[in-house]
């Protein structure tokens, strides 16, 4: 695996980013001489896949939210008071 420094990638970015995507070039980052990051190419498929679960996840997260909330307003309505008596009072 390749090593660059901060600066040398600052100054090729371009042509680094390059080697990674169309050669699969792997590299350690260097910070004044200590390795502080890799920069790996990606599988592109794999990285939609994780995207799509994360977006799910969210998504669950969500509804979970969601009826929770519900359920709070649920345990704290009037029991003699519907939702449309309601609406026709917001309404007057």
């Amino acid at each position: 695996m390749a090593m660059i420094g901060v600066r040398e990638l600052r100054q090729q970015t371009s042509e680094v980013l390059r080697k990674v995507k169309e050669e699969r070039t792997e590299y350690i980052i260097t910070y004044q001489g200590q390795p502080v990051a890799i920069l790996l190419p990606l599988d592109a498929e794999a990285v939609e896949a994780a995207i799509l679960r994360v977006g799910r996840e969210a998504a669950a997260a969500r509804w979970d939210a969601y009826d929770e909330t519900a359920a709070r307003v649920r345990a704290a309505w009037p029991k003699d008071y519907d939702s449309q008596s309601l609406l026709d009072e917001i309404r007057r």
